[in-house]
């Protein structure tokens, strides 16, 4: 625990910066300064091995030397996993966040990497025996679970509200209307010939007229009455009550996103526009 490093640390007169032991109160911060103390322990491997072996030699556990180092390099490789954890966490809270943050961020991880101060000049028994026994708080991946979760509902939501489409505006009524056709061309006029002697023509015969034919009468065809169908209206989107998001199913925000308490817990409420 960073509690117990800072107290060995002062006992070898190694102390730290005091604020460097208590990491930030937020999600993110608290995150960020994980991952720097959980790096620093990573970093100190090469430097203390050496030291550690000569301990477990020197004070054999009941599975024997060789039982007892194969732990440290897999706590070395399980530190490396929960870093990458810590990793996903703070990138998906700096991608959701509205306002840069990752200058905050870098602060929290050099303050957690900061437990680790005086290191380099300590009694190196003393600093392989606080190094044997440290771990991270229990809590640190637990948090950065929930921050990942949290930040990839709230940058859902925020994809969401960027993607709604933007109406546009009608076509003016003059762009609509069809363009008017050419006026026919007119044809030449024609002069008008001399007067001549007028032709005397026959009057042509009336042609036969026929006969109208009766049409039988029209058989009429009975038609069923359509019922009309209901029209069933979905209900528009600011019709929709507020809903807290579920870490275990999220769906999409169609409002925004509000910080509130239910029950006592800190939760996400999607609240219509």
């Amino acid at each position: 625990m960073a509690t117990a490093l800072f107290l060995a640390l002062a006992m070898m007169g190694q102390a730290p910066v005091a604020p460097a032991a208590t990491p930030p109160s937020d999600d993110y911060g608290y995150v960020a300064w994980c991952y720097g103390a959980l790096g620093g322990y990573v970093d100190l491997y090469d430097q203390v091995m050496p030291e550690v072996t000569r301990i477990e030699k020197a004070f054999p556990g009941p599975d024997g030397v060789a039982a007892s180092l194969k732990t440290y390099p897999e706590m070395r490789a399980q530190a490396r996993a929960d870093m990458k954890v810590f990793t996903a966490a703070i990138t998906a809270a700096e991608k959701a966040s509205p306002r840069p943050i990752s200058e905050y961020g870098g602060a929290a991880v050099k303050k957690g990497r900061s437990v680790w101060s005086g290191a380099d000049s300590a009694n190196k028994a003393r600093l392989a025996q606080v190094w044997m026994s440290w771990s991270p708080p229990g809590d640190c991946e637990t948090r950065a679970k929930t921050l990942e979760k949290k930040s990839n509902i709230l940058g859902k939501a925020l994809i969401y509200n960027a993607a709604k489409p933007i109406e546009q505006a009608p076509a003016s009524a003059v762009e609509a209307l069809p363009e008017p056709a050419p006026a026919p061309e007119m044809a030449p006029a024609v002069e008008q010939a001399a007067p001549s002697e007028p032709v005397v023509t026959e009057a042509p015969k009336p042609a036969p007229v026929a006969k109208p034919v009766a049409k039988p009468p029209a058989t009429k065809v009975a038609t069923k009455p359509v019922a009309a169908k209901p029209v069933v209206t979905k209900p528009t989107a600011s019709a929709k009550a507020e809903f807290i998001i579920d870490f275990a199913d999220p769906k999409p925000c169609p409002g925004r996103l509000e910080p509130a308490k239910r029950d006592g817990k800190d939760v996400l409420v999607c609240k219509p526009d």
